[in-house]
């Protein structure tokens, strides 16, 4: 794919990111978004359209959604979705300071801005799941793309290197996509078990249980399909799982902690500063718009 390459002229980078917590029922409508987006659903439900296609999401959900595309976004009535949204460029000028906004309604000029291109083409719309390594990873970097441009003034170079491993781990997850889409039966077992009782100590032998399979075809399959060990999987479970209460509820650090697994708060700020690149304290709700 070329959608990674660097061709001296112009590279990736990153120009938006942010949450945004939809109102029950709630419809909005970007008809002319210049960017390839990242949409990852933190909490609850809604349909995502894009073009002609039409995509029912949940928390488990990650969409890729093209250049320059035409999105709506249409909110569940009960249990509507709380989203965070990843906005790329991949090509903008070397020779143009980069302005960190996305065009996306008629009359904005930056519709019209030279620096800004890219292929619709090579960006197809696209579902995956969460768990699932490339779409993680791309997720991680937008929360990290979110924290970054809330926190300090923008940094062009932070954020066209950002875009750079956002379009490799794109082109990770295109190639994976085959794979990804249907699991196997005794992988989705211990992937159930362990969302259903991610508050409770979690080992490998346990885990395979529940699926009556080896500790070894456990790993395996854990391996294969989503490029990390069981306990990395879970790992990362526990901390988006521990994301979601921080954002959606007034639970305390300490209780959160507990409810994912960690008996050690002191422990859980460690591993959730580490992954997330914040305390967990800090890690507040937003209200832009996707």
């Amino acid at each position: 794919m070329t959608d990674t390459v660097d061709d001296g002229a112009g590279g990736p980078v990153v120009v938006g990111a942010n949450w945004y917590r939809f109102a029950s029922g709630e419809r909005i409508v970007n008809p002319h978004v210049m960017s390839v987006s990242f949409v990852w659903i933190v909490s609850g439900g809604g349909e995502i359209k894009v073009g002609d296609q039409r995509f029912q999401v949940d928390a488990q959900h990650v969409l890729r959604l093209p250049w320059h595309h035409h999105v709506e976004y249409r909110a569940h009535r009960r249990g509507p979705f709380h989203i965070g949204t990843l906005h790329v460029v991949p090509q903008h000028s070397f020779a143009a300071a980069v302005v960190p906004r996305v065009a996306h309604l008629p009359g904005d000029p930056l519709l019209e801005d030279a620096a800004r291109t890219g292929d619709p083409g090579a960006f197809r719309p696209g579902l995956s799941s969460i768990h699932t390594g490339a779409a993680r990873r791309i997720t991680e970097y937008g929360t990290l793309a979110i924290d970054r441009l809330g926190e300090s003034a923008f940094d062009e170079d932070y954020f066209r290197a950002l875009g750079r491993l956002v379009l490799l781990e794109n082109a990770a997850w295109s190639r994976s996509a085959a794979e990804s889409a249907a699991l196997p039966g005794s992988l989705e077992l211990m992937m159930t078990f362990i969302r259903h009782h991610i508050a409770e100590p979690l080992t490998v032998a346990r885990v395979a249980e529940a699926a009556r399979c080896s500790q070894t075809t456990a790993q395996r399959l854990f391996r294969a399909h989503t490029g990390e060990t069981m306990q990395e999987w879970i790992r990362h479970v526990r901390l988006r799982e521990a994301g979601t209460l921080l954002r959606t509820t007034g639970l305390r650090v300490g209780e959160v902690a507990h409810l994912v697994g960690y008996p050690d708060p002191l422990y859980f700020s460690r591993a959730f500063r580490r992954a997330y690149g914040i305390a967990p304290s800090r890690f507040a709700q937003g209200t832009l718009r996707p």
